[in-house]
């Protein structure tokens, strides 16, 4: 009877340790939470197959203990700061409960759920920390790519529109650079550090003589990582520095029409070329 009793807690032991690759680490979003909920079912599972007895102090203060890990689970909920203090009381009791498992456990195997115990914890706290770090994949960087093409394409408009750069003074004006846009207050300073990365470089070309005739430009987002972002486990992700990938470049120019191609890499492209792709 005993040993069946062993072997349903070591086959929950499993099912509650296994359950985090699915969910936790996996687009579109990982769920750091769910394994910081785990690491209760585990932490008392592993203490339960070490052999490990509560001691009277424990059992005394067995429900205190709940309800403050029950308030701590819920504040972490926010996911921001507010977090920090009850995720580290969570880490001390999963790796204390390890320990315990370790110096009041029974047998040779006490060691082992002891210290699976703490490597799941420092597990669940690491996944827990990625999610909160997870950054934007490929499909969400190209849609902030085209939302800033638009941005760029609206401010061209205006700065020609309103003549602010006029050469040779008929009235018609310009298309400016990113310089000169951003110093007429059409870019802010938000867009105009993302002019050159962390995820695309933008590029401005302006052609034409504005002293015979009116500039065009022509306007490109070139993703500075080409490629796929390669899948790992939010672990991996709390220690690992983000690359953001992309693999479309994107174009547009005066038409205010975006396109977008899979250049096969990331290189310069030309307005020519350009007006070869699809429109998005």
């Amino acid at each position: 009877m005993k040993s069946s009793r062993r072997i349903l807690l070591l086959l929950l032991w499993c099912l509650f340790a296994g359950a985090v690759p699915a969910y936790a680490n996996n687009a579109p979003q990982p769920d750091g939470l769910l394994t910081i909920i785990l690491i209760f079912p585990v932490a008392i599972l592993g203490y339960r197959l070490a052999g490990a007895q509560a001691t009277a102090k424990q059992r005394k203060w067995r429900v205190a203990t709940g309800l403050l890990l029950a308030l701590c689970t819920l504040l972490t909920f926010g996911g921001t700061e507010l977090a920090m203090i009850p995720i580290l009381i969570i880490l001390i009791y999963g790796v204390m409960r390890g320990v315990q498992a370790m110096a009041g456990g029974q047998g040779k195997k006490r060691v082992a759920w002891g210290s699976a115990v703490i490597v799941f914890t420092l597990f669940a706290v690491a996944n827990y920390f990625a999610s909160l770090n997870y950054r934007l994949e490929r499909p969400s960087l190209e849609s902030a790519a085209l939302g800033n093409l638009r941005i760029i394409n609206t401010a061209e408009l205006e700065f020609q529109t309103n003549a602010t750069l006029d050469v040779n003074k008929d009235g018609l004006g310009e298309y400016g650079s990113p310089e000169q846009l951003h110093k007429a207050g059409l870019l802010n300073d938000v867009l105009w550090k993302h002019l050159q990365g962390p995820a695309y470089r933008y590029v401005v070309v302006l052609t034409g003589d504005p002293a015979q005739d009116e500039h065009h430009y022509f306007v490109y987002a070139a993703p500075l990582h080409y490629g796929h972002s390669r899948p790992a486990l939010s672990l991996l992700r709390a220690l690992l520095p983000y690359v953001p990938y992309a693999r479309r470049t994107l174009a547009s120019d005066e038409t205010g029409v975006v396109r977008a191609a899979d250049l096969g890499g990331s290189r310069d492209v030309t307005r020519a070329e350009a007006e070869k792709w699809p429109p998005i």
